[in-house]
C-alpha cells in the first residue's frame, strides 16, 4: 500500500523573537537561531527515504564565510507512508518535532554551560532559566492524507467546482487546518516567584525581578545585574557585552551569547564582534577615509593612531588574548585593504559624551581617559590631514516581502500560470531561494549593508540612508525577474517594502517595530507593489510617505536636489504649511501654490518646471491608490527627502 500524506511543520513565535533586540548582533542571532532550527528539521527529514521536502528548496554552496539566516520557519513535505520504505507519517512528524526541540535544547544548554553560568547562578535563577527556555517555542506539525476534488468538497461541505490536482486540494485543506490549529495555543503556566539579594544604599535587601529589558515578556533572571556584581557571575569578557541597566531573561540571555558559545564553530568569520548601528551610519565616512588613505603614501601617522587604539582595547585574560571591546570590529561592512577596523562611533564627535560615559562603565575611568585622548588625536589628525569628519548618526532599516504569496499558493490563483502541484510548489520554492541568495550577495561594493535575514521572499537589511531606496528598487526588479516565468502574462510579481531611517541611538526594538508598520502601510496600498519610507527622529517623531515603485523616482530626485542645493531646504516647510491649510478637494489650488513656491525655492539653473511636472503627476497618481490624502502624502515625501538630502555623512572643508 502506498499512502501519501502532506506534512506542514512550523513554529512560533518568530517576529517577536527577532525584534526583541538591543543591538544588531541580537537581531542577527535571533533570526539565525530560527533559520538554524528550521534547517536542522529539513536536514532530518531529507535523511528519511520516504520524505520529499517541497519547501524550502535551498542549495547550500558550502560557503561558510557568508552564513545567513535563509531558512523560513515553515517546512512542507510529502510523505509516503509505506512500511517498506520508512517511517509512518506520524513518526515522521514526531521526528521533526524531536529534532527541533533537541536542537533548541543544545543551543541554550551550550550557552548555560560554556559561559560558566551553570556554576555561578543560584538555584532560583537556574530554575528561572530552565522555565523560560523550555516553554518558549510552540511547535505545530500537521499532516493529512492526499485528497481529490470529492474529498476536498466533502471535507469542506461545499460544491464549488475548482480544477486542481490532488496536491492542490490537499495543500488548501492543510493550510486551513494549520490556521485553525495555530489559533489555539497551549497554556504553559510559569510561576516565577524568585527573589534575590542586592545592595541598596549600603543595605542588603531582597529584590523581586521585574521585566527583561530586551523583550519585556518575562522576568529577568534573579541575579544582581549591577556592573560591579556581573563580573562575579559572568566571565569578564562577557560582562562587558551586557550594557548598563540591562537585565535579561533566560531566552534573551541565550540570544545574546549563542553566537559566541554555540555557533562559534558553525559560522565563518567573527559574528560575536558584529557591526553596530553607528558603524552602519558611518559607512560613507569609512569609504571616504579608505579612499584618502589609499591615495596617501604617507598615511603612517593615521595608521599608527589606529593601531595604538587597537592595543588600548585589547584584553589579556589568562590564556585568552585578542579579545576586543565592542568598539573594535572584526566582521566588516567593507572589504578593503585600507579598511579601518575601529567602530564608526569613535569618529563621530557629536556622540562622544554618551560614548565615553558608556565606555567608562565598561573599561573604567582611567582606561577611558587614555582611550579618549587617543581617539581625539586620531580624529584631529584625520581632519587636519584629509579635511573630513564623520557627522551622520542616521541609518536605515529595510524590511520587505513578496506580494500576494497566499495567492501564488492558493487553490484559486489570479497570478499563477498553472494549477498548484507539488512540482510547481518546488519550482516556486527554488525561485524564492534564488532570489533571497541573489539580493543578499549582489552589489556588496555598491551597497555596503548588514543583511539580517533573506529567506524565501522575506528580507531585512540595515544600510545607509543614501542608498536604501535604490537598493530596494533593485530587489523588486530581482523578484520580478525571478518569478516572471511562473506568472500569467498580464500579472507582474512584486514586493512591498518598509524603509525606516532613524538615529543610531534609537531603541532598536522600537525601530524594527516601526519599520514593520511601514511595510504594512505599503501592503495596504491598492495593488501593492509599493514602498513606504519614513524618518523616525531621535525625539520619536515619525513621518512617512507611500509610493509605487515606478513613482519613487521623484523622492530620489528631490534627495539629490536638496543635497546639491538645487532646491532650498525650506521648501519642505513651506509646503507643510500649505498642506495644513488646504483640503484634499482643493488639489488644483494646492498645485498652483506649489508651482509658485517651487519657482521661488529653486536655483536659477535648476529645471524647476520639469520637477513640478513630476510632482503634479505623483500627486494625481497617488490619489487613485492611496487611502490617505495625496497632498499630505506628498508633503511627507518632501519632508523625508529634505531630511535625507540635508544629512552630512562626510563633512569636508568645502561643505562646511
Amino acid at each position: 500500500m502506498n499512502d501519501k500524506h502532506l506534512l506542514i511543520f512550523t513554529f512560533s513565535p518568530v517576529q517577536g523573537f527577532i525584534s526583541a533586540a538591543r543591538r544588531p548582533r541580537d537581531l542577527f542571532t535571533g533570526s539565525y537561531i530560527l533559520s538554524y532550527l528550521a534547517e536542522q528539521v529539513v536536514i532530518e527529514l531529507k535523511k528519511l527515504g520516504n520524505v520529499k521536502v517541497i519547501y524550502p528548496q535551498i542549495e547550500e554552496d558550502g560557503d561558510n564565510e557568508n552564513k545567513l539566516a535563509n531558512y523560513p520557519n515553515r517546512v512542507v513535505a510529502v510523505v509516503e507512508s509505506d512500511p517498506e520504505k520508512g517511517l509512518s507519517t506520524e513518526e515522521v512528524s514526531e521526528k521533526a518535532k524531536e529534532k527541533f526541540e533537541n536542537t533548541w535544547c543544545e543551543i541554550y544548554i551550550s550557552v548555560f554551560r560554556e559561559s560558566g553560568l551553570i556554576q555561578k547562578l543560584n538555584d532560583c535563577a537556574k530554575n528561572q532559566f530552565k522555565s523560560h527556555v523550555e516553554n518558549y517555542f510552540n511547535v505545530f506539525s500537521i499532516y493529512i492524507p492526499m485528497v481529490d476534488k470529492e474529498g476536498w468538497q466533502e471535507f469542506l461541505d461545499i460544491s464549488e467546482n475548482i480544477d486542481a490536482v490532488d496536491y492542490g486540494y490537499t495543500y488548501d485543506l492543510a493550510e486551513r487546518i494549520l490556521g485553525a490549529t495555530k489559533s489555539w495555543r497551549p497554556y504553559k503556566a510559569q510561576i516565577d516567584d524568585c527573589i534575590y539579594e542586592a545592595e541598596r544604599d549600603g543595605n542588603k535587601v531582597e529584590v523581586f525581578p521585574n521585566g527583561c529589558t530586551m523583550c519585556g515578556e518575562r522576568l529577568h533572571l534573579a541575579i544582581d545585574w549591577r556592573h560591579e556584581k556581573l563580573k562575579d557571575i559572568f566571565k569578564e569578557e562577557d560582562a562587558r557585552h551586557i550594557r548598563k541597566g540591562e537585565k535579561l531573561c533566560g531566552v534573551c540571555l541565550t540570544k545574546r551569547f549563542a553566537v559566541k558559545y554555540y555557533f562559534k564553530d558553525k559560522l565563518g568569520g567573527d559574528f560575536w564582534h558584529y557591526p553596530s548601528t553607528e558603524e552602519i551610519a558611518g559607512v560613507k565616512f569609512k569609504v571616504a577615509l579608505a579612499e584618502k588613505l589609499k591615495d596617501d603614501s604617507g598615511n603612517k601617522d593615521v595608521m599608527q593612531d589606529v593601531n595604538s587604539l587597537m592595543e588600548e582595547f585589547k584584553i589579556k585574560d589568562g590564556n585568552r588574548k585578542g579579545e576586543y571591546a565592542p568598539y573594535v570590529l572584526r566582521k566588516r561592512l567593507l572589504e578593503d585593504d585600507y579598511y579601518i577596523c575601529l567602530d564608526s562611533e569613535l569618529f563621530r564627535k557629536d556622540g562622544w559624551e554618551g560614548l565615553f560615559k558608556d565606555m567608562e562603565y565598561m573599561l573604567g575611568k582611567d582606561k577611558t581617559q587614555e582611550v579618549k585622548k587617543k581617539v581625539s588625536a586620531l580624529t584631529n589628525n584625520i581632519k587636519e590631514r584629509y579635511g573630513i569628519e564623520h557627522k551622520n548618526p542616521y541609518y536605515a532599516i529595510l524590511i520587505s516581502d513578496g506580494d500576494s504569496i497566499g495567492d501564488w499558493l492558493g487553490i484559486k490563483s489570479n497570478i499563477r500560470r498553472e494549477v498548484l502541484s507539488d512540482s510547481f510548489h518546488e519550482r516556486f520554492s527554488k525561485k524564492l531561494s534564488e532570489y533571497a541568495k541573489d539580493v543578499s550577495e549582489s552589489w556588496k561594493d555598491r551597497y555596503p549593508r548588514l543583511t539580517i535575514y533573506a529567506g524565501g521572499d522575506d528580507l531585512m537589511a540595515l544600510m545607509h540612508p543614501f542608498e536604501v531606496v535604490s537598493y530596494s528598487k533593485l530587489c523588486n526588479e530581482k523578484f520580478k525577474l525571478a518569478l516572471k516565468e511562473l506568472a500569467k502574462e498580464n500579472k507582474e510579481p512584486s514586493i512591498s517594502a518598509g524603509i525606516l531611517i532613524t538615529h543610531a541611538k534609537m531603541s532598536l526594538q522600537k525601530a524594527i517595530n516601526d519599520a514593520r508598520m511601514l511595510e504594512k502601510k505599503a501592503k495596504d496600498v491598492e495593488g501593492k507593489s509599493s514602498v513606504c519610507v519614513g524618518v523616525l527622529t531621535r525625539s520619536g517623531n515619525l513621518t512617512s510617505f507611500v509610493a509605487k515603485w515606478e513613482d519613487i523616482g521623484l523622492y530620489e530626485e528631490l534627495v539629490n536636489a536638496f543635497r546639491g542645493g538645487g532646491v532650498s531646504s525650506s521648501l519642505a516647510y513651506d509646503i507643510r504649511h500649505l498642506e495644513s491649510s488646504i483640503s484634499e478637494d482643493n488639489t488644483g489650488i494646492f498645485l498652483s501654490l506649489l508651482r509658485r513656491a517651487l519657482k521661488r525655492k529653486t536655483d536659477k539653473n535648476y529645471e524647476w518646471e520639469r520637477l513640478f511636472t513630476q510632482m503634479e503627476c505623483f500627486i494625481k497618481k497617488t490619489k487613485h491608490y492611496l487611502k490617505d490624502s495625496p497632498i499630505t502624502n506628498f508633503a511627507n515625501l518632501l519632508y523625508v527627502a529634505r531630511f535625507v538630502g540635508t544629512l552630512r555623512e562626510v563633512e569636508t572643508d568645502e561643505t562646511v
